[in-house]
């Protein structure tokens, strides 16, 4: 595994509020990790600054090993999922696909992301018309059309149903074997099933990070309910949140 992102000091203010502060880690790749934490933790903001979006106040960030420029941004080696992704209200599944194969110049494009998506019958339909778990693999299997080394997702699931979760799950899952994709989630849950490697983000700070298995073995048997994940999260972060609230 090579080292794909590398966050050192990183701070971030919108005028007096703190949204990130002190948060440096490593990810390595590929593998599939999430950065796990309650809304308002600064989760969004951090994807932000990775994707060359936002700049932080302070500390520095490299992607593949060099450091992060927005004006340079490596865009060809990196796919992006937004919270809320836009699209025309009429364009249908297969224009969709065609837009995006163009945009990145992938021959064959199309046929790729239809095939990934699994959308092959669905391709006259509008976007619009498709649930909300085969819009997310729609929008995931477009992002990756250019087979990027990193992709971003940031709540890929938020809005989905138990079962179109796991589809999605899966999905990521297969990704993960050849990019390093990154995804932001409150669904601890949904992280233990998906996810290799977590960030535990709270109030803007990093409170544990390392791989899915470490983070649990960590906890105390006394405090194991066997869900793995969620239980690795409350050991680190519970009386954090406790203190602050969901909203810190």
């Amino acid at each position: 595994m090579a080292e794909v992102i590398a966050v050192d000091g990183l701070a971030k203010r919108f005028g007096a509020v703190e949204a990130l502060r002190g948060v440096s880690f490593t990810v390595d790749g590929p593998q599939v990790v999430g950065v796990l934490g309650p809304n308002g933790a600064g989760k969004t903001t951090l994807l932000e600054i990775l994707q060359g979006l936002q700049r932080p106040t302070a500390g520095r960030v490299r992607l593949f090993g060099a450091p992060l420029d927005p004006a340079r941004y490596p865009k060809r080696r990196v796919g992006v999922v937004l919270q809320h992704e836009f699209y025309f209200d009429r364009i249908t599944v297969g224009d969709y696909a065609e837009l995006f194969a163009s945009i990145y110049g992938v021959t064959g494009g199309r046929a790729r992301i239809i095939e990934r998506a699994d959308l092959a019958a669905r391709q006259s339909i509008a976007v619009a018309r498709l649930s909300g778990g085969e819009q997310q693999r729609l929008f995931i299997a477009a992002a990756a059309v250019h087979d990027p080394e990193l992709l971003f997702l940031d709540e890929p699931t938020s809005r989905l149903d138990p079962a179109s979760k796991r589809q999605i799950g899966a999905f990521l899952r297969k990704l993960g074997e050849r990019c390093t994709v990154v995804l932001t989630t409150h669904d601890l849950r949904e992280a233990d099933a998906v996810c290799d490697h977590a960030l535990f983000l709270v109030a803007g700070e990093i409170k544990a990070q390392g791989a899915r298995a470490a983070l649990i073995d960590a906890v105390p048997t006394a405090e194991r309910s066997g869900l793995g994940m969620e239980d690795a999260f409350f050991h680190f972060c519970a009386q954090r949140i406790a203190a602050d609230g969901e909203a810190a």
